[in-house]
């Protein structure tokens, strides 16, 4: 290799190696901020909308008293967790490094076609975007266009995991949303008996049914496991199939409240490892494990508790007798 050739190759090593590490390695770049701030100056409980688009399909939120409901492409509730997670994330966002945006870098950090876009309203009007391109190559940092800011901006990786959403993703999967301390009463038919009860002044479980165990202590804890059963899928638009089970549920499970709502509960029987659930007034189908069928298809036994007697005063006063007789 002739030395013109060599020291004209090293020269074009060297120049590559300064614009790697001054322009790329570590976001220290001519056009960077240095320093890191805010994306937002927002606080999370002031969002009330959310227009969350991921790959193509937009999911739209609404937060009222009772936390928050999709209300876009269906009406449901929503995993309160998974949204509250995605606010925070983006209210807590900092940038982490400016770059002014060129047609190369709009390409190479996946802006051009971006796979997430979140829309958020506040309380007061405002509304933002953030739009998320891909990962920086460190995994840590995604690319991201925000608001009106002309430049590409570096926010942390976290907002994109946690924006990367479906609707399945968001939806609840609690099968019935209420709490045992909220009932006063229910009643539980299945494959071996009708079982109702009770809750009294002192907030204890009574039976009602049978007749023959009427005022007894109901054992609560297999019927209550549904409040703590959640969907393994969420069913729009269930085939035939699953319609004909539910036709003739194993189960059906109603439950009062103090403010005199119900919630009735019919649980199909057992197929392969999964059962269905349909809900009085709602058009979904919750599935789930075969467990809950085995929880509620329950043995009067298993459910009516009988308190044990006391000894009886004389019978033992005349084992004493007998006893002291044997000695002599």
């Amino acid at each position: 290799m002739k030395r013109s050739t060599l020291i004209v190759l090293l020269a074009a090593l060297a120049l590559g190696a300064f614009v790697y590490f001054y322009e790329m390695k570590a976001g220290k770049g001519r056009d960077e901020e240095q320093a890191i701030k805010p994306a937002f100056t927002f606080k999370s409980e002031e969002v009330t909308f959310i227009n969350l688009t991921h790959k193509g399909q937009t999911v739209a939120l609404e937060k009222n008293g009772l936390g928050w409901t999709i209300t876009q492409p269906v009406r449901a509730d929503a995993d309160q967790a998974t949204i509250d997670t995605l606010v925070s994330s983006v209210t807590s966002a900092t940038i982490e490094r400016s770059m002014i945006m060129t047609e190369s870098l709009q390409r190479g950090s996946g802006l051009a076609q971006p796979d997430v876009t979140v829309e958020l309203k506040l309380k007061n009007g405002e509304q933002h975007k953030v739009v998320l391109g891909k990962k920086d190559p460190t995994d840590a940092s995604v690319y991201a266009a925000v608001d009106q800011d002309k430049n590409v901006l570096l926010l942390p990786a976290t907002i994109l995991t946690n924006a990367s959403k479906t609707l399945t993703d968001l939806r609840s999967k609690d099968i019935a949303k209420l709490s045992p301390d909220d009932l006063t009463s229910f009643k539980i038919k299945n494959q071996n008996l009708t079982f109702e009860a009770e809750k009294n002044t002192e907030a204890k479980w009574l039976v009602k049914e049978p007749a023959n165990k009427k005022g007894k202590d109901a054992n609560t804890t297999k019927i209550f496991s549904v409040f703590s059963t959640q969907a393994t899928e969420i069913i729009d638009s269930p085939d035939e199939k699953i319609k004909a089970l539910l036709a003739q549920p194993v189960v059906e499970a109603e439950f009062s409240t103090k403010d005199n709502k119900a919630i009735k509960l019919y649980i199909s029987k057992v197929e392969g490892e999964n059962v269905y659930v349909r809900i009085d007034g709602k058009s979904e189908i919750y599935k789930t494990g075969k467990s809950l069928v085995d929880s509620l298809n329950f043995k009067l036994a298993d459910v009516s508790t009988e308190p044990t007697p006391a000894p009886k005063a004389e019978a033992t006063e005349g084992k004493k007798g007998e006893k002291a007789n044997d000695q002599n």
